[in-house]
Parts: structure tokens; sequence; C-alpha cells
């Protein structure tokens, strides 16, 4: 009996070491995977920003085009890189191709701090304008509305958004008229008009319209 008894304390003695050997490797383990984890993370953070001050290079040297490869694979691998988004925008502004340069300042101007928000504004606004006159000269009324619309939601107090988008209003206003469509071109004239009621242009097109 005693020698039972000394048999089964042994037995409790190895399970009990061997579950605390169990526990400290499972421990162990779940530090080396954190680690791994925030190496992981790290590196990819140092990574996105290496291509980022790689572009920058580029974008100065004036070779927009290769720095907008950098700028694309620094958002891909850091997607809250706010002023990877910000010069990947204005290199599709210097190689003029406004359209494409908007979703990127979007982003920017959401994810950069509020004490430096007004440079991505100004950038973002005249991305705007260039888009919106563009699509005005290509008789594309409702982008140009778009565009202009927008500016205003962002400046509320631009009378340069204001009076651009009253002549647009009204040159949709005319186009429609031409077309036979009173009724919209009244509605569009009449936008107009509470834009910016001292416009002889707006007043005198919705009363055409009216006449007609």
């Amino acid at each position: 009996c005693i020698c039972y008894h000394f048999d089964e304390t042994n037995s409790h003695a190895k399970k009990r070491g061997f579950m605390r050997a169990k526990k400290q490797l499972f421990n162990l383990i779940a530090v080396m995977m954190l680690f791994c984890s925030c190496t992981l993370v790290t590196d990819l953070i140092s990574t996105a920003q290496s291509e980022f001050d790689q572009g920058v290079v580029l974008f100065n040297s004036g070779k927009y085009q290769e720095a907008v490869v950098k700028f694309l694979k620094a958002t891909e691998m850091d997607p809250n890189f706010g002023r990877a988004y910000l010069y990947l925008g204005r290199s599709y502004i210097n190689l003029k191709n406004w359209r494409q340069a908007l979703d990127p300042l979007r982003t920017a101007y959401r994810l950069i701090p509020s004490d430096t928000k007004g440079e991505v504004l100004s950038i973002l606004v005249d991305a705007l304008f260039a888009v919106g006159l563009d699509a005005f000269k290509a008789g594309d009324f409702l982008s140009a509305i778009g565009s202009l619309k927008e500016i205003l939601g962002l400046q509320p107090t631009s009378a340069k958004a204001r009076s651009e988008l009253v002549n647009v209003l009204v040159g949709y206003g005319s186009s429609l008229l031409s077309g036979g469509n009173v009724t919209q071109a009244i509605g569009e004239y009449t936008e107009a008009v509470k834009l910016m009621p001292t416009s002889f242009d707006a007043l005198f097109g919705l009363a055409r319209a009216f006449f007609r």
C-alpha cells in the first residue's frame, strides 16, 4: 500500500509538472506570435514609407508617371497613408489627369489631420474646377454641375464656384429649351436664379422658358 501511494503521488507530480510546462510553452508561443505580428506591421509601414519617399524624389524630379507607381504602391501597403494619397493626386494633376486626381485627393482630405487639411482642400478644389469646366466645354452639363456643387459643399462661400455653377445651369437650361424640354429647363433656370438672383442670363432664360 505504501509503494502504491508513493507511485500515485509521483504520477500526480509528473502530471502537474507536465501541465506547467505545457502552459509555459503555450505562453511562449503566444508571445512569439504577437512579436512576429508586430514586426510584420512595422515592416509593412516602413515599406510603405520607403515607397512614398522614393515617390517624392521622383515627383520633385518631374518624373510624375514613375512617381504615380510608387505612391500607388504606398497606398496599397498602407491604406491610411494620407500624404501618399495627396502626392498621388498631385502627380495626376501634373500629368493633366484631373479626373484621376479626384479620388486620391478626396481620400487624402478625409485622412489628413485637421491642421493640414487646408493644403489638401485647395488642391482638391482646383482639381474639381478643372474637371467641371472641362466637362462644361465638352457639353457634359451633369458632370460639370456635380463638380461645382461638390466645391460649394466644401467651400459654401466660394463666389467663383457659385458664379460658374450659375453659368453651367444657364447653359444646361438653354440646351434643354432648344431640345423642347421646357419643364426641365424651367427647373435649371430656377435653380440658377436662386443661387444668383441678380444674374441677367438666369432671369432672361427663365422668362424665355415660361414664355415657351
